[in-house]
């Protein structure tokens, strides 16, 4: 299926194929702006991710034909159950077992498999990270090591510091789970929306703090890098109110791109679309 289908007379771009999350390069510098790819299947098969910093400041009309398909075994549904999935691949699926939602939970470094021993032993038996961002609060959470910049950008972080890096994932859980007594570990994503003002000392005396509450038990894990990573996203203007788009109840509609951030597609009116909400929608976008 190809991704993009070029039409002169109307001088439009038109995309269309089931919704998987957004994709991020991280910029060339320090203080760069993101760039951001559209990711669709055809089903389950990949379709070519299309780069769409350049749809900010241009029309969006976008097309949802009511048809959801499983992103894990592909059958149709008319909504999700969980992430994308049909009920049962929620509930069989590697990619959202327990450990997946909670890190704490893993158990693969003691050879105890969850879901599947090779997920788990590529994704969870490795070095993962605990760090401190700022998405409109300051926040911990956890990922692999290696991949800290895109879950950043993922979660819309303008700010981020590398607090503690673990052998195994369960271990960095454990760890959030005793910064979550001091720390949030979630995501506000209205307050994420809007221009957050930025403070990388704050963030440099927070994690002092952190190890502070931490304590010796966690001391081997501390991690000695104190770069304050920077983040900037492809916005134009931030909208004073936001309001969300759900496709379900507005299959059609339109609007002016005014950027992109996390995994939302901004309007200028104020309205946001949640991309990685809608995960597994089949949806058509036009571009003008």
């Amino acid at each position: 299926m190809k991704s993009w289908l070029y039409l002169s007379k109307m001088s439009k771009k038109v995309m269309k194929g089931n919704l998987r999350k957004m994709s991020t390069e991280v910029a060339a510098d320090d203080v760069g702006v993101i760039s951001y790819f559209l990711e669709t299947c055809d089903i389950l098969e990949k379709n070519e991710r299309i780069p769409i910093n350049d749809w900010v400041g241009k029309r969006l009309i976008w097309t949802f034909d009511g048809v959801v398909n499983c992103v894990v075994t592909g059958v149709e549904m008319d909504r999700a159950y969980r992430m994308g999935m049909c009920k049962k691949a929620f509930f069989d699926s590697p990619m959202s077992c327990p450990s997946i939602i909670n890190p704490e939970l893993s158990t693969i470094h003691t050879g105890e498999v969850l879901r599947d021993r090779d997920f788990e032993e590529r994704y969870h038996n490795v070095p993962h990270v605990v760090y401190l961002s700022r998405t409109d609060k300051l926040k911990v959470g956890v990922t692999g090591f290696g991949r800290e910049q895109f879950r950043w950008n993922d979660q819309g972080a303008v700010e981020a510091i590398t607090l503690c890096v673990t052998p195994y994932r369960q271990l960095a859980g454990e760890i959030e789970v005793a910064m979550k007594e001091y720390l949030n570990d979630k995501t506000y994503w209205l307050g994420m929306l809007k221009d957050v003002e930025r403070n990388p000392d704050e963030l440099l005396e927070l994690k002092d703090e952190c190890f502070e509450h931490l304590g010796p038990d966690y001391e081997p894990f501390f991690s000695d890098d104190d770069t304050v990573h920077r983040i900037y996203y492809p916005v134009s203007n931030y909208p004073n109110k936001v309001k969300s788009i759900k496709l379900h109840a507005t299959p059609k509609g339109e609007g002016i791109l005014a950027g992109i951030k996390g995994q939302y597609l901004i309007f200028t009116d104020g309205r946001v679309l949640n991309i990685r909400a809608h995960e597994g929608a089949r949806v058509q976008f036009e571009v003008e």
